[in-house]
């Protein structure tokens, strides 16, 4: 076919398409690399939010070395970008804390340094390389840091919070929950540095997932929908270097939802607990109508613990929800350890929404005994979908007239595991038993061998039979000493499997359960490590948009 010349009004309004494409194409638009004139809040804030510059999704913004004082926090609407300051990093496996950072922020309001809101999936926000403290006394701060996302099926926005090295003993006094506070995202908060008094405890992470895959409020969704262990699906806490600071809370502080949270503690380096533990959170009920921890996953962490500054009781805490818990280690000076961890029921009467778990609660089990089951048990997992102010069943929102059990969300047996824990007296005393433990309301309810599996030693085997054979808890150690038999449900930490530790390949693991007499199905194994967006990768759920080309032009001949 012969192809026609363009005639004069053709070549007309094909100019004005191109000329069309080179003003609305604004190449300033694409994101780029941006430093502040000084850390000053005022010049930090004109490359964020104008009129040097308004960011877009894929920005940097650099604050340059110095010490600036803020009165104010900055807010973050709708973008994800890299805030860093400048210095150098810690990095990778191997390595935890902050490195050295030379760009100083003092805060003396309760306002978070960086609040991003409005986050959605597809973008990461970074905030990394910095030096935060604070004069606030107030008691009632968010966060230093704070990010509030909405997810949907395909997932959540992604952060990372990476080499702070937050100013010792300022922040207790400062924070109402943690240092850094999330609501829905995805991502990591890795080699962070923070020290405050024991008997403070502060949590690094304040994390919830208000509403889990963009469904629901107050975590209803996330204890509707199925584990997630293994994935990029939770918020990763990963070689961090604390003292009287735990890694994880839930449900105390948040600028936008609660409840529902879903994370992974890894890797992380505790030179004091203080006396909640390590990686510990609410339950659901705790304060309202939130619900508690879903799901968490804790592995490959260091603790020390000397009794001369805080009773050693326990080294986690579960209070709803499952986890899995292995290859932990704490070393204590003056004194034991009564468990490795706490499983419990603590809803708090009045405090709490679902009430107590009583005889003629609406949320719980009915006919009610000492052995039928709790709304959220620790050791459960997925229920039915809850929603409202009130709580109802979606399938029975008439469910607050019925009678006792009326509102129960039938939550699936979920147990909780955990192997390969030690614990480790310096001072040459015992540290038995150090295992599982369920508190005095708990002890009827998350029995052993059902909602949980606890390691039988602290001893890795030394044969297929010793010392875990195989008919109940569980054990750990190489696969070729997996007992040859096994009874239904419990568990073995084969610690020479798997290969997720991009790092090592001496701290690795997969967890392979009884799925049937004599029969061993591998059902867990962790998620790369380090986390993809440490090595500057995604995670796997998203990550940001495609870049805009650069450079484009239009010519018209």
């Amino acid at each position: 076919m012969r192809m026609q010349p363009f005639s004069p009004a053709s070549m007309r309004y094909l100019g004005v398409i191109c000329l069309s494409v080179t003003l609305f194409y604004n190449p300033a638009h694409a994101q780029g690399t941006y430093t502040a004139v000084s850390c000053n809040r005022s010049d930090v804030n004109a490359v964020i939010n104008g009129p040097t510059h308004t960011a877009v999704n894929g920005d940097t913004i650099i604050i340059p070395a110095g010490t600036c004082t803020w009165t104010s926090g900055i807010t973050v609407s709708g973008v994800g970008i890299d805030i860093t300051g400048t210095g150098t990093p810690n990095t990778g496996g191997g390595t935890v804390g902050a490195g050295t950072a030379n760009t100083t922020l003092n805060q003396t309001s309760s306002s978070a340094f960086f609040a991003f809101t409005g986050l959605t999936q597809g973008q990461t926000a970074k905030v990394e390389l910095l030096n935060m403290g604070t004069s606030d006394t107030g008691t009632n701060a968010v966060g230093a840091v704070t990010f509030s996302g909405t997810c949907n099926s395909s997932g959540c926005p992604n952060i990372r919070v990476d080499n702070i090295n937050f100013t010792a003993n300022q922040w207790e006094a400062a924070l109402l929950g943690g240092f850094v506070t999330t609501d829905d995202v995805f991502g990591v908060i890795d080699h962070n540095t923070a020290t405050e008094s024991v008997n403070a405890s502060p949590p690094l992470t304040d994390i919830n997932f208000d509403a889990w895959q963009g469904v629901g409020h107050y975590g209803d969704n996330s204890f509707a929908a199925a584990d997630t262990f293994g994935t990029a699906q939770a918020l990763y806490i990963e070689n961090n270097l604390l003292s009287g600071v735990r890694g994880s809370e839930d449900v105390v502080s948040s600028d936008s939802g609660q409840g529902g949270s879903r994370y992974v503690c890894r890797f992380n380096t505790v030179t004091q607990i203080s006396g909640t533990g390590l990686c510990s959170a609410h339950g659901t009920g705790w304060i309202g109508r939130e619900r508690g921890q879903r799901q968490v996953e804790v592995y490959y962490n260091t603790a020390d613990c000397s009794w001369s500054l805080v009773s050693c009781n326990a080294l986690d805490g579960l209070n709803s929800g499952t986890g899995y818990y292995f290859s932990n280690t704490i070393n204590t000076t003056g004194g034991g350890l009564n468990s490795m961890t706490v499983l419990d029921v603590p809803r708090l009467g009045s405090g709490s929404a679902f009430g107590e778990c009583q005889s003629g609660s609406l949320y719980d089990q009915a006919p009610f005994s000492t052995t039928s089951q709790c709304f959220d048990q620790t050791g459960t997992g997925a229920g039915l979908l809850m929603e409202n102010a009130t709580p109802v069943l979606v399938s029975n929102p008439s469910c607050t007239s019925g009678s006792a059990g009326a509102c129960w969300a039938q939550n699936a047996l979920d147990p909780v595991y955990e192997a390969g824990e030690v614990c480790n007296r310096t001072d040459g005393g015992g540290c038995s038993p150090a295992f599982v433990a369920t508190s005095s309301e708990a002890s009827s309810r998350v029995t052993a061998n059902k909602y949980f599996y606890a390691e039988v030693s602290m001893s890795a085997q030394s044969s297929p039979t010793s010392p875990f054979n195989g008919t109940s808890g569980t054990g750990y150690g190489t696969l070729a000493n997996r007992p040859t038999t096994c009874t239904p449900h419990v568990g073995y930490w084969a610690t020479d499997q798997g290969n997720w530790n991009t790092y090592s390949s001496t701290q690795v693991g997969e967890l392979f359960v009884c799925t049937a007499t004599n029969t061993w199905t591998m059902s867990y194994q962790p998620y790369t490590y380090p986390h993809p967006l440490v090595s500057g990768g995604t995670s796997g759920t998203g990550g940001d948009p495609p870049t805009a080309p650069t450079g484009l032009t239009a010519t018209v001949e």
